[in-house]
């Protein structure tokens, strides 16, 4: 992937996109040309991805004001590129996420998602109408649910790929940080090692197929049913609810195959005295359920009726009598009673109608006809049990119907049909003749018809695991539970069998049994089973291994912690790499479990700190740094997933948001001039925790003081090059040698949630406005819109999460220090030089075309870089500029810089790092986390990675050069070089 696309030289240090070009997939135009900060010589990197194009695109947002730029860090992200400046217009202008910072975390286009009607769907066969469907989640601990789509995501990657294959054969393909439910909560993939547990739902569901649009139903089908009434109301009623002409497309058709199918099982029409009323039966929860879909359809619903009801049958052998409650609901809905009927849906006692399966129904796509199955099979078909005594083979499922004797030609005609439909998905089954059963209230002597289906394990996975149960939680969570437990039987069986005949051929070769049994043993191959192997002929196939779990026992085991929600623990036997630089998707889901099914598994900002000391480089030794480093490894918990040593309570995090560093200050970590060195004094005040998801809040109650991994990083440097000594002084720089501490990391896993929630709104306010974008990861909202008012709060909070975080750890940082070296913090004069954001939208005020002007200034992966006599960074800063802070990799030197009054041509925005030049993936495979550790330490660097992955990903060598990145925005004159920094010591999370 390269851009080719007009950038044309301005001088040694800046590079245009005229507002001429149109862009590759677009017809838009550019309302402003593009500028990009860089040399001759990074150009041909910085044509190497799409980042180009992303400042284009940013171009062309609502409102822009001045130029859309980009630093010489620029590389690809998510919407804009990272490293991206963009200013839009305080009233006229809009607010978008990608221009503060978010990414995604992926799977590959192949990925089959599990869809609330039960078919699979490759995830980017989503793109075009993913607003119209839902999917399925897991909701831990319950139950499947359905879920809204929040937003659909679509990017090229050059992240790791893997492609991970569980014990039972699962697979899925994904790039490295996208999080799977693991038995240890939602751990994202590079974390997840073999042998893990990881949740999946072995349900599978059938492929998708469009339907044709072939008329099913018209207003002379309901004119023509044998009712004396008046149809006019009826009609009304179903047009209104978009019901006439149904066709096979009808987005609505899924419930009312799976409400046919439930009627034909455990409900009734009736009809009496001008009164419609359909009843029906279950369990409370698969009632709710069957409530939730009757109101899809636009019907209303009584609440769920419970009673206890004493029973009294009198079979051909006896009369049975029981007591139970009875749980059941109705609704008195003519025209929906009107409309079941005309679809062939049968009237009154079932056991004394002739009725069929519609002609319409057969001829469906089969993940209709599932529906319609599934529903039936959720009333009346057995659950899947085992046989009593062995515990290792299940009985053979039944579906029964009860037919009066003049019926039993049709009944037989009906479970045929039920019977061809289970052979077009694969599913054997045979029919059993009837039986007496017993003589009903009228007298009539009543037949019991079963269809039986085949017991052999690929027959029963296929019949749980394609059309399983709809309406029937209990049955459904057996069937999920079965189909694992059949298919690692199945695997074992197959081992057993492959073994057998290898132990003859080896036998032959002159091997005697102690030598087979050492060459061919397992978990389920014991001496024995290769003695009988040998030595005896096996009339059938080997059995299960005696030491295969039973049933019961394995669900128990399997099932720890998620209870009956139908998932289950499946290990990870190989996780592969794969290749990468390819489209990768995800979704935002609107339930607040935040997950959905794929491949049948459970798939879900930052600034920098400067800290001075007045220790010099004489005053440490290479023991004494090591000794440091470790000390702060320790005491601030890094790298991914890493939680915090404090647990907040809703209420103090909720005081965090609120007022950002303050509140850690308050309460002690730190000194109480702390926040007259950070950026806003570490606090935005339009911070509206309302705007917060639960969900953000969980996450952010368990990372706030954490530093977490990929770049973030804490490092002891020592001053190397005073380049403004005056600068320098102001900064509390005094001389070369000094010893600085700069803390890299941000809003943790709370941030990108916040983002996150807000995607789906913002999503749907670019349709509400009609906004035209180039690139939907560029979705916005007005500024004085309440959706985007809404983010610019929810946002707030997440960069006065940042401010904390980095509180907490500058004041953990300062123990270690004290610890190690058995002195006090502020004898050490361990001051804050100050504390900038990277990914961040405020509201500024710069001169625009030559007036002051206010606008949200987006900064994504850039740095505020404000000059001299500016009113918001500190008193004793204003004649020398703002401190900006460069960091740099954990091998090459960070610098320190002055904003400058040249930086109003970026409103007031400079560079943020290094920039990445290979992805983590291309850094693992050119470097060995040891190596990498070993060459900084003869380089005299200490650095105490949370694993040799990280040190890997993190090698110096995966970075643009620093110093190439620093001299163009020195040279442009955006930032001016005050000091540079070397590392001594590395804490990398």
């Amino acid at each position: 992937m390269s851009w080719n696309g007009p950038l044309n030289k301005i001088d040694d240090f800046r590079y245009e996109i005229p507002s001429s070009y149109k862009g590759k997939s677009n017809n838009l135009k550019m309302k402003t040309s593009a500028v990009i900060y860089a040399d001759n010589s990074m150009i041909p990197s910085i044509r190497a991805d799409d980042a180009p194009e992303q400042t284009a695109n940013s171009a062309m947002l609502p409102g822009i004001v001045g130029k859309a730029l980009a630093m010489p860090d620029i590389h690809w992200g998510y919407g804009f590129p990272i490293g991206g400046v963009v200013a839009t217009d305080s009233d006229e202008g809009v607010i978008s996420p990608g221009g503060v910072g978010f990414d995604i975390n992926c799977l590959i286009g192949e990925s089959q998602i599990l869809h609330e009607h039960g078919y699979i769907l490759k995830i980017k066969d989503f793109e075009d109408e993913w607003q119209k469907n839902n999917i399925k989640c897991a909701n831990f601990g319950k139950k499947i649910a359905n879920t809204k789509i929040n937003a659909f995501m679509k990017s090229k990657t050059k992240k790791n790929i893997y492609e991970i294959i569980t014990e039972s054969g699962k697979k899925i393909t994904a790039t490295e940080d996208h999080p799977f439910y693991t038995s240890n909560g939602m751990v994202r993939l590079k974390n997840i090692k073999e042998n893990d547990m990881i949740a999946i739902l072995p349900f599978k569901g059938i492929k998708f197929s469009k339907p044709d649009e072939n008329v099913i139903l018209t207003k002379n089908d309901i004119l023509n049913l044998p009712l004396n009434k008046n149809f006019k109301q009826t009609i009304d009623e179903l047009n209104k609810r978009n019901l006439l002409p149904l066709k096979t497309n009808n987005e609505k058709l899924p419930y009312l195959l799976k409400l046919i199918g439930y009627i034909l099982g455990d409900g009734t029409i009736f009809f009496s005295k001008n009164k419609e009323t359909i009843w029906l039966y279950g369990d409370q929860q698969d009632l709710e359920d069957i409530r939730s879909d009757i109101d899809k359809l636009g019907f209303k619903v009584s609440k769920v009726y419970s009673r206890k009801r004493k029973h009294k049958i009198k079979t051909m052998y006896d009369t049975v009598k029981f007591e139970r409650i009875e749980y059941s609901i109705k609704t008195t809905s003519s025209s929906l009673a009107s409309l079941l009927m005309a679809l062939g849906a049968p009237i009154g006692n079932k056991c004394s109608k002739e009725y069929f399966i519609p002609k319409w129904i057969l001829n469906l796509e089969l993940w209709q006809k599932r529906l319609f199955l599934a529903s039936l099979f959720g009333a009346e078909l057995s659950s899947p049990s085992t046989v009593t005594k062995r515990g290792y083979n299940f009985y053979s499922p039944v579906l029964s119907m009860n037919k009066q004797a003049n019926l039993l030609k049709n009944g037989y005609i009906f479970l045929k049909q039920i019977k061809k439909i289970l052979k077009e998905m694969g599913v054997k089954s045979s029919i059993i003749k009837e039986r007496k059963e017993y003589v009903n209230k009228e007298g009539f002597i009543t037949y019991k018809l079963r269809l039986l289906i085949n017991s052999d394990i690929d027959n029963l996975i296929r019949l749980w695991s394609k059309i399983g149960f709809e309406y029937n939680k209990k049955r459904s969570y057996l069937a999920n539970m079965a189909v694992q437990y059949l298919q690692l039987k199945k695997k074992v069986l197959n081992e057993r069998i492959k073994t057998e005949i290898s132990a003859k051929k080896i036998k032959k070769s002159g091997k005697n049994i102690q030598q087979i049994y050492e060459k061919l043993k397992s978990n389920y191959i014991n001496k024995r089973f290769i003695e009988r192997s040998v030595y005896e002929e096996r009339k059938t196939k080997p059995r299960i291994a005696y030491n295969f779990p039973k049933f019961n026992k394995f669900v128990e085991k399997r099932t720890t912690g998620l209870n009956n929600s139908g998932l289950i623990w499946d290990k990870l036997d190989k996780k592969i790499l794969v290749k990468s630089d390819r489209n990768v998707y995800d979704f935002n889901v609107a339930d607040r479990h935040h997950n959905f099914i794929a491949n049948n598994f459970v798939v879900s900002n930052c600034g920098v700190r400067l800290v001075r000391t007045n220790l010099h480089i004489d005053n440490l030794n290479e023991n004494i740094i090591r000794d440091l480093v470790d000390e702060m490894f320790k005491n601030v918990p890094s790298g991914l997933g890493s939680k915090a040593k404090i647990r907040l309570s809703i209420k103090e995090l909720d005081d965090v948001l609120e007022r950002g560093a303050l509140s850690p200050v308050e309460k002690g970590y730190g000194w109480e001039e702390d926040v007259k060195y950070l950026e806003e004094n570490g606090c935005l005040k339009n911070a509206d925790i309302s705007m917060v998801s639960d969900k953000a809040k969980q996450r952010g109650m368990s990372q706030v003081g954490s530093l977490g991994a990929g770049n973030h990083f804490l490092e002891i440097q020592k001053v190397s090059k005073i380049y403004d000594s005056e600068a320098a002084k102001a900064f509390g720089i005094k001389e070369e040698g000094q010893i600085t501490v700069m803390i890299h990391t941000g809003s943790r896993g709370f941030g990108h949630q916040v983002c996150t929630d807000h995607l789906r709104v913002l999503e749907q306010a670019v349709k509400k406005y009609n906004i035209w974008l180039p690139d939907r990861q560029l979705a916005c909202a007005p500024i004085k819109s309440n959706e985007g008012q809404a983010y610019l709060n929810a946002m707030a909070c997440a960069a006065n999460f940042a401010w904390a975080n980095r509180q907490l750890i500058v004041h953990w940082v300062r123990e270690s220090f004290e610890k190690i070296l058995n002195d006090n913090a502020k004898n050490m004069d361990m001051s804050i030089i100050y504390d900038i954001c990277h990914n961040i939208a405020k509201l500024e005020e710069h001169i625009i075309d030559g007036k002051k002007r206010k606008a949200y200034v987006h900064r994504k992966g850039a740095t505020r870089a404000f000059g001299p006599d500016k009113p918001e960074i500190p008193l004793k800063y204003q004649n020398i500029g703002q401190p900006v802070i460069i960091p740099g990799d954990m091998g090459t030197e960070s610098y320190l810089l002055k904003g400058t009054k040249e930086a109003e041509e970026t409103f007031g925005s400079t560079c943020h790092g290094a920039g990445r030049v290979l992805s983590r993936h291309e850094a693992t495979r050119k470097w060995r986390g040891e190596n990498v550790v070993r060459e900084l330490k003869n380089r005299g660097i200490y650095v105490h990675p949370a694993s040799f992955k990280v040190a890997a990903e993190e090698a110096p060598g995966a970075y643009k050069d620093i110093r190439m990145v620093v001299n163009i925005t020195h040279g442009a004159g955006i930032s001016k070089k005050v000091v540079k920094l070397t590392p001594l010591g590395v804490v990398k999370g």
